[in-house]
């Protein structure tokens, strides 16, 4: 018997570096995750019951599996609408509510006035630190009255980790602040 015969097969996500189990099953129609990996986040997104959390992970998840978005547009504007909300959350310290409301229109507020009809590429942060050190893997496997904690370590991570962005996605975020909207 060979040791370690038993034991699952691993692979790296591709998008956000996370050892997960090499598995044949489904992923997600642009993200660049590894089947092991979309079942992780898919499991875990079942497991959350706040909503905060929930829209919070969700952002995380997107920005760290950004690859395929020079060919794919659903996919650039995943990336550019969940660090939208990273940086409304992290840096304006919007809530999950007002966040859901003012993005469920940033394509027709942003697009226009950057004189565009589509979202640009956003260049994926390269390096030793990635899409950043916290992975899905580190909020689902963390006791349930610690996930909101794992989450917020999660979206701190992934949001430094797309630092050279930040400038381009803060002005998104400006734009969708800008005085004479609505507030929510």
């Amino acid at each position: 018997m060979t040791v370690g015969a038993d034991l699952p097969r691993s692979t790296t996500c591709r998008g956000c570096a996370a050892p997960v189990a090499d598995i044949p099953a489904p992923v997600h129609a642009y993200m660049s995750a590894a089947p092991g990996c979309w079942q992780e986040f898919s499991l875990l997104t079942a497991e959350l019951a706040d909503p905060g959390v929930l829209r919070l992970a969700t952002d995380c998840y997107a920005a760290q599996h950004p690859y395929g978005g020079e060919r794919e547009r659903r996919q650039r504007q995943s990336v550019a609408v969940h660090l939208t909300a990273l940086c409304l959350h992290l840096e304006h310290g919007l809530s999950e509510d007002r966040m859901r409301r003012l993005l469920n229109g940033i394509s027709r507020e942003v697009l226009p006035r950057l004189g565009r009809d589509d979202w640009p590429v956003l260049e994926p942060p390269a390096g030793p630190a990635g899409l950043g050190s916290v992975t899905v893997l580190d909020v689902r496997h963390a006791p349930s009255e610690e996930r909101a904690a794992a989450t917020a370590r999660w979206a701190s991570s992934v949001w430094r980790a797309w630092s050279g962005s930040h400038r381009t996605v803060e002005g998104w975020a400006r734009i969708m602040l800008a005085e004479g909207r609505p507030r929510m």
